[in-house]
């Protein structure tokens, strides 16, 4: 770890080489600010120590304790996790993995926004944002994001406020272990980081993101994606991004939909960035010195392709996610 401050020790050993600055006995009744961080017995104790003791308080320790909320916040758009995915018998989510535990993040319905929290100062602790929402999406309102399986941090972030060289240590510790989930909330990635100390920012090693269907995407979903991408790419925002999970909707028209379509290749892929239509591939683009990429399609049902050639186009891409464009997308993202 590398420290982004002047521990406090050394600190108290300059204040030592002043005569003129001494520090003021403790007495009972004084202010707990007269102690000295580098007494702490805590404190003395070896790094490796005091590591393996953030992660009884940081890091889950069994697979129910990152289920998901089953009451599912209806959000701004469709959501690709399955809320109910389980161990058939069993409470396990079944993608549950405790080697990378994931931190789900999505938009809060904003029908919901102003109701669900109990205290008004409460509802303006995260960044708000404005969606688009109702059937037809059509309407405009604020809303702000959440985690929908929230593990029980309270001890953890009690602790992170004794002093900054335990907030450093556990904030180490919590944001590069976690994967943070945004789904296909895109919109959800800039206040989310806005409302991070840079520090944090830096520790985070792994994201997961949906690209919406390109077929039914309109004007504002382009708008949210270039300006998630510039967000993960910007080097002012100073992310340590090492592990990027991108999930694609793919569309195929009924179980053998793809049978007889020609996937385009890697090397057709470099031609087809730079046509219209393919700007959110040049944003994603943006994003280099990757340690691992894993590029997923999500199928859903598409109409057949009759007359259609935009239709047709589409079919063929969807069915080039994962041979084509995976190959194309770690040549160019991978360090």
């Amino acid at each position: 770890m590398q420290p982004s401050y002047t521990s406090c020790v050394e600190h108290y050993r300059s204040k030592q080489s002043q005569p003129q600055e001494k520090p003021l006995p403790f007495t009972a009744g004084a202010s707990e600010s007269a102690t000295l961080p580098g007494d702490s017995c805590f404190l003395r104790l070896p790094t490796e120590i005091r590591l393996q003791i953030y992660q009884l308080l940081v890091l889950p320790r069994e697979h129910d304790e990152l289920l998901p909320s089953y009451t599912k916040i209806t959000a701004s758009a469709p959501d690709f996790f399955d809320y109910d995915q389980v161990v058939p018998g069993t409470t396990l989510l079944a993608s549950a993995d405790l080697r990378k535990p994931t931190l789900r993040f999505r938009t809060i319905d904003p029908l919901r926004h102003d109701t669900r929290l109990g205290r008004i100062e409460d509802q303006h602790i995260r960044s708000t944002y404005s969606v688009h929402c109702d059937r037809f999406r059509a309407r405009c309102l604020g809303t702000t994001y959440h985690c929908v399986n929230s593990p029980n941090l309270s001890e953890c972030v009690g602790l992170m406020r004794a002093n900054k060289q335990i907030h450093a240590e556990v904030a180490e510790l919590l944001y590069s272990h976690y994967a943070f989930d945004f789904d296909n909330h895109v919109e959800a990635i800039v206040p989310f980081m806005q409302d991070l100390t840079p520090f944090s920012r830096s520790c985070i090693k792994s994201i997961r993101i949906v690209k919406r269907s390109l077929a039914y995407e309109k004007e504002f979903d382009k708008c949210e994606w270039t300006n998630a991408m510039q967000c993960l790419s910007c080097p002012e925002i100073g992310l340590g991004l090492q592990s990027l999970d991108l999930g694609i909707v793919a569309g195929r028209p009924g179980p053998n939909g793809w049978d007889e379509i020609p996937a385009y290749s890697a090397r057709e892929f470099g031609w087809l960035k730079d046509m219209e239509g393919m700007e959110w591939l040049r944003d994603l683009l943006e994003i280099k010195g990757l340690q691992a990429l894993n590029v997923d399609a999500i199928v859903e049902h598409c109409p057949p392709v009759t007359t259609s050639r935009a239709m047709a186009g589409y079919v063929r891409f969807s069915s080039s996610i994962e041979s084509g464009l995976s190959e194309f997308l770690q040549r160019e993202m991978l360090a």
